[in-house]
């Protein structure tokens, strides 16, 4: 019965939107579980209900093992609010799921179910099928982070700057190393019209959330070292201008490093600041210039 409604599941969705990849073989749905399989996988899925990871790892092992004939019955259990079990049925999904499995990524980003929105746009992002991409932007607003997270990442990794300013909120997150990786994807590949907005001071904001107006432009500083291109470097040598002093200070480790390959400036004086920027600056036009 579950692996009837996976596959209803997966039809209709493949018949509201076809996945059209020359790379993507046929669809080949799920292989069945015996019986003594199914009962055997039900009860590895009620241990997932555990919130430490190590605790739900040997649960998580037997249920992988299993194949991707697990993947219609952690499917059905997507709708739990148990958050160790949401992970332990991501990870699991995550394992087991391949391309013949387009059509349950493509549901599962319109899901109700958070745990299948995770999946969604995490598969959609490593799929890098272009109609599964031009499903993720609404999912950049999703209620849960986590959803907004891997769907920025997904859209960035594939060259589309939607996701620059959902990145920006978590690049001080556990998940840095994963956005610096993305956004090697939009390198050269447009203006960074998102972050360069972030570095815009407003002066309503300035006098009534001056700290967390700051905080934005400096995620928009790490944002632009992180990319690196010509564009960012641009950006950055505008953010020089930035009153903030450590918005400032790290526009200018962020440009000695794209510039010059430099170490972070060292020093903490205020002139010692003025006239590195003053410095910089010069060494923009001078590069300016040898490109012309």
């Amino acid at each position: 019965m579950v692996l009837r409604v996976y596959a209803v599941v997966c039809a209709a969705a493949l018949l509201g939107a076809a996945v059209a990849a020359q790379d993507a073989p046929p669809v080949v749905p799920p292989p069945e579980l015996s019986a003594a399989k199914a009962q055997t996988l039900g009860l590895e899925i009620d241990k997932l209900r555990n919130n430490n990871a190590e605790g739900r790892a040997k649960a998580e092992a037997v249920i992988i093992a299993m194949g991707r004939g697990a993947v219609p019955a952690l499917v059905a259990e997507a709708h739990t609010r148990h958050a160790g079990q949401q992970e332990g049925l991501l990870n699991c999904l995550l394992a087991l799921t391949d391309k013949n499995d387009r059509g349950l990524v493509e549901e599962s980003l319109a899901s109700p179910h958070v745990t299948l929105r995770r999946f969604g746009a995490r598969r959609a992002g490593e799929l890098k099928l272009a109609p599964l991409m031009d499903k993720l932007p609404p999912l950049l607003a999703d209620e849960d982070l986590t959803v907004r997270t891997e769907a920025a990442l997904a859209l960035l990794s594939t060259g589309r700057e939607e996701g620059l300013a959902v990145a920006a909120t978590v690049m001080d997150g556990p998940q840095r190393d994963r956005v610096v990786k993305a956004l090697r994807g939009v390198a050269g590949k447009g203006p960074h019209e998102g972050v360069a907005a972030m570095l815009v001071i407003d002066e309503e904001r300035e006098r009534f959330e001056p700290e967390v107006a700051s905080k934005e432009r400096m995620a928009a500083v790490d944002l632009l070292h992180a990319i690196g291109d010509p564009v960012s470097q641009e950006l950055l040598v505008r953010a020089l201008d930035d009153h903030h002093n450590i918005v400032q200070r790290m526009a200018i480790d962020a440009l000695r490093d794209l510039l010059e390959k430099q170490p972070p400036m060292t020093g903490s004086s205020i002139f010692q600041q003025i006239k590195e920027v003053e410095r910089l600056r010069q060494v923009w036009k001078e590069k300016g210039r040898a490109g012309n």
